[in-house]
């Protein structure tokens, strides 16, 4: 080796732990992203919130959608911070729920894709099929 690789082999050598130092502080830096995205929503989310209209899609193979609009009364959604949710949607219930990534929340055991949440507007639904027939619900909860 001659004198001048022999001084270059250290900044070489700092230069590569430099760039996986940073290469790791990226990938946990968007992890932190989605972990303070899902911390903004929960707290968004928390609070009383009722609903004020819930629609039930049915669509089968390629046929328009059969919508049914209901307008519920009194039925309240109250989200607390111990993951838990206050419902009378079916009597006085409470259940579990969890707010991810993605705008999803687990709730009822089925994902809820979250439509609209600001602080007076909250929108979420859900989806199954069985064979050619979707079944889609929408709750519509307002402060």
């Amino acid at each position: 080796m001659d004198m001048k690789t022999h001084q270059l082999l250290p900044i070489f050598i700092l230069l590569i732990i430099i760039l996986i130092s940073t290469a790791g502080c990226r990938t946990s830096s968007s992890e932190d992203d989605e972990n303070n995205a899902v911390a903004a929503m929960q707290q968004k989310v928390l609070g009383r919130w009722n609903l004020v209209k819930f629609t039930e899609e049915t669509t089968v193979g390629n046929q328009p959608p059969e919508v049914i609009n209901n307008n519920p009364q009194n039925i309240y959604f109250e989200f607390l911070s111990n993951g838990k949710v206050r419902t009378n949607a079916e009597g006085e219930e409470e259940y579990s729920y969890e707010v991810k990534v993605n705008n999803t929340m687990i709730l009822w055991q089925k994902e809820q894709k979250i439509l609209e949440l600001t602080n007076n507007k909250f929108t979420f639904s859900n989806s199954a099929t069985e064979g050619n027939t979707t079944y889609k619900q929408t709750y519509f909860l307002t402060r």
